[in-house]
């Protein structure tokens, strides 16, 4: 049986890491100078871009929230704004985000939720089709979504469907977008299987 996953989140070293004009972070992102990141991804907003204002995200994994901005900021290689946000998983659903198997191309959802419903509509996306991950957290919004397709054209369509979940008030999402994308141990490409090579 698996653990909890209220404890699981609390024994998480995840952080969700959010940039903001950051241009391709993916391209010169060195994993060996940064090895406490599970992913790194570029982005594009589902609808229009002042909708979603991050142009990339990580997965940081570190238990100790003091090193987090040196660490976040350490993606960025050029003149680019710091880390603008970040998000800290109180209780994962089933499925913890960027856990295996996975979608070819997918995205990710923020999601504002009706006070005292989170755990109701963290239920409630379980299952959903293209449902790859999700968490409440401890952030600017209440939940973050993963989901994903085998076509790429699903997957704006897919995020942007959980403003029907009961318990939802909004949707800001994005799909992850250019060549590459980072998920230990190596760059891999957009669109393609994950055990291709990169």
């Amino acid at each position: 049986m698996g653990m909890d996953p209220v404890e699981s989140a609390a024994r998480s070293s995840d952080v969700y890491v959010f940039y903001t004009d950051t241009g391709d972070v993916v391209g010169p992102f060195d994993p060996k100078k940064n090895e406490k990141y599970r992913f790194l991804a570029n982005l594009e907003s589902c609808t229009e871009p002042q909708d979603w204002p991050w142009s990339a995200i990580a997965i940081v994994e570190t238990p100790d929230l003091h090193e987090l901005r040196a660490l976040a900021d350490a993606a960025l290689t050029g003149p680019s704004d710091p880390v603008d946000e970040t998000a800290k998983p109180v209780k994962h659903g089933s499925k913890v985000l960027r856990s295996p198997p996975h979608f070819p191309n997918f995205g990710f959802a923020r999601l504002r939720v009706d006070e005292y419903r989170a755990s109701e509509v963290l239920y409630r996306i379980d299952g959903k089709t293209g449902y790859s991950g999700s968490a409440i957290v401890s952030g600017k919004f209440e939940i973050l979504v993963e989901m994903g397709s085998e076509d790429a054209g699903e997957v704006c369509d897919l995020l942007m469907a959980l403003a029907n979940v009961p318990g939802v008030t909004d949707v800001k999402a994005a799909r992850v977008t250019g060549e590459l994308y980072y998920y230990r141990p190596r760059k891999r490409r957009v669109g393609r299987p994950e055990d291709e090579e990169g």
